[in-house]
């Protein structure tokens, strides 16, 4: 039998039929295991029979909820990923987290999301965790799920004929990612000249990589509940180390791509931040306690991996949140950055100058010191 093997529940049959002839099509070594039968699905999974590395589930079923089948997942088999299909728009996202589930797809889906999702999922298995750290990770609760402007921006920004107007009607679908993109466009403190009001201007200033950024921070305050001080300073910190390192990287006269790529790791590294505030008890975990990398990075790790974010981005911020010693100028300005914004400005850029290991980089902070990081004003969900 393959060692790749999928558990796929559904109640329509053309559903399941669908799937299988993608799989077979897509992945053609991996085990395919159909159930009309949501109890059927459970009596297997709960009894072992099958060890999947993907169960995918249909949201509403006669009988039993396809949230039952993954919390059984999540307890007998948590290393597998766990995918909720529905076929309603008007799902909350605070739903779809209560649902045990990694990843949701909208129906009618394309073969080219099922492609992504089996490349996610070898992707997770290819992690170099023990065991016993990618049970834990597997089993924790209420995990933050993408939203669909993410998933839809996702799949343009992976298209190498994208255009920028392509990614603007996206963006400008919703009201609170347009808000955030407007506030870093308009940002004096990145360089920008003169205030725009158009997402198309907006986008162009930015750059796609910091798009695609600031959509996940966007998507998981409709996960959270970002009125909550607690939750909206591990974000307005993130956004500010973001700024302060792509400020940062201009100073030093790196590339825009390079600057992007700064904001990218500086604001993505806050997720397992953002996570452990919502689920405080995830960090009594013995497993994640012995693991060798901080629970919260362990946590950001493991999640930016689910959502498929490019894979060097995601083995640098593992690298850059649990090095002692910085080793490169990528790992230097993230720890810079992240300093200066969580850490009182002033006192950290006096002690920060005062170190001969960021020598490369005093002309730089001097330049920032004397035109500081204005105050991030996050927008509310709507």
């Amino acid at each position: 039998m393959s060692s790749n093997q999928v558990v796929i529940v559904d109640d329509e049959e053309l559903i399941l039929k669908s799937l299988k002839r993608a799989l077979r099509r897509l992945a053609p070594s991996w085990s395919v295991h159909l159930f009309d039968s949501p109890k059927e699905a459970l009596d297997k999974l709960s009894q072992g029979e099958i060890k999947p590395d993907l169960v995918m589930c249909d949201r509403l079923m006669p009988g039993t909820r396809g949230d039952d089948v993954l919390l059984e997942c999540r307890t007998h088999n948590p290393e597998a990923i766990r995918l909720l299909m529905t076929g309603d728009t008007r799902v909350d996202m605070k739903e779809i987290v209560a649902s045990n589930v990694h990843i949701f797809i909208s129906k009618p889906f394309e073969h080219n999301d099922i492609s992504d999702v089996l490349n996610r999922v070898m992707r997770i298995k290819a992690l170099p965790l023990t065991d016993s750290v990618r049970q834990a990770l597997g089993r924790l609760k209420g995990l933050p799920v993408l939203n669909e402007t993410y998933q839809k921006l996702d799949k343009l920004l992976k298209r190498a004929d994208v255009e920028l107007d392509e990614v603007a009607k996206v963006v400008g679908k919703d009201p609170t990612l347009v808000a955030n993109v407007l506030q870093a466009a308009n940002s004096p403190f990145l360089g920008f000249r003169g205030q725009v009001s158009s997402i198309d201007k907006a986008v162009k200033r930015l750059g796609l990589n910091t798009i695609a950024s600031i959509a996940v921070a966007s998507s998981l305050s409709q996960t959270y509940n970002i009125d909550s001080k607690l939750h909206r300073d591990v974000v307005v910190y993130a956004l500010s180390s973001a700024f302060i390192a792509t400020k940062l990287m201009q100073l030093r006269g790196f590339s825009r791509e390079q600057a992007e790529y700064s904001f990218s790791m500086c604001l993505l590294a806050c997720i397992g931040e953002l996570y452990l505030v919502d689920a405080p008890e995830a960090a009594n975990s013995s497993e994640l306690q012995n693991a060798s990398q901080p629970i919260s990075a362990l946590i950001t790790y493991y999640l930016l991996t689910v959502w498929g974010i490019e894979e060097r981005l995601v083995e640098d911020i593992l690298s850059a949140s649990c090095e002692a010693t910085c080793n490169s100028e990528l790992s230097e300005v993230f720890c810079l950055a992240r300093r200066l914004a969580y850490e009182d400005f002033e006192e950290t850029l006096t002690d920060v100058l005062s170190m001969d290991d960021f020598a490369q980089w005093h002309t730089a902070l001097n330049a920032l010191k004397e035109n500081p990081p204005e105050a991030v004003n996050l927008a509310a969900p709507k």
